[in-house]
């Protein structure tokens, strides 16, 4: 029996110790899962402010981010208004200076003009009609020299041809003495008829140019002659 007493007491002990046990371990468990709800709701709520931090930032990035987008695109449209005004003055300028050109050429092409048939505006303003052209032009006298003449008098030219001045002559004036030289020298050159008629090179070739080129005249090595279909 004493022994059996001994051994109920050992078990209750032993059931009495573990129920202590485990209500130790039942309050431990209880305050770990407070600590842990304690930790998850810090963690939460530091998440959250975290959450609401990055959006706020972000969203205060995309605006000075869509500010500065605006203000590129202001200042890019500035630029573009500024390369417009700058081509328009450009091209304003590049037409100043082209008729300012076209100006310098015709004033050239007049200059050189009268340097070398003269000033013509005075006889243009009292030019007779064309008949009376036809009548001044009958009565060129005719040329008395002819291609033989001159070559057996030793013919040549003067050094100062290119550059010796004549007075101012009516072109078809002109034209008409080349011809009727021509004709009855049968054929003559250039430097023939420079001399003879006293023009200088340059207006001597600017008549050739402009018979040959009506067909009054045709050039044969170095030589100009009347055109038969224009004698005929």
């Amino acid at each position: 029996m004493a022994l059996k007493n001994l051994w109920e007491q050992e078990r209750l002990q032993r059931l009495q110790i573990t129920a202590e046990r485990r209500q130790q371990v039942k309050q431990w468990k209880q305050l770990t899962q407070q600590e842990f709800q304690l930790q998850a709701d810090v963690l939460h709520q530091e998440l959250s402010s975290f959450v609401t931090t990055l959006d706020n930032n972000r969203k205060l990035q995309q605006q000075q981010f869509q500010q500065e987008i605006i203000e590129r695109q202001l200042e890019i449209l500035q630029i573009k208004t500024d390369v417009s005004q700058r081509q328009q003055e450009y091209r304003q300028q590049r037409a100043a200076k082209a008729q300012a050109l076209f100006q310098n050429l015709r004033n050239f092409r007049e200059i050189l003009h009268n340097s070398v048939w003269g000033d013509c505006s005075q006889e243009q303003a009292v030019s007779p009609t064309p008949a009376k052209e036809e009548k001044l032009v009958a009565t060129v006298p005719k040329w008395s020299i002819s291609r033989s003449a001159i070559k057996g008098a030793g013919f040549r030219p003067s050094a100062n041809t290119m550059t010796k001045k004549v007075p101012a002559l009516n072109a078809d004036t002109v034209k008409s003495k080349v011809q009727q030289y021509i004709q009855q020298a049968e054929g003559a050159t250039l430097i023939e008829i420079e001399e003879v008629i006293g023009l200088s090179r340059v207006q001597t070739i600017d008549v050739l140019r402009s018979l040959i080129k009506q067909g009054v005249l045709e050039q044969r090595d170095r030589q100009y002659f009347i055109r038969q279909q224009a004698i005929s």
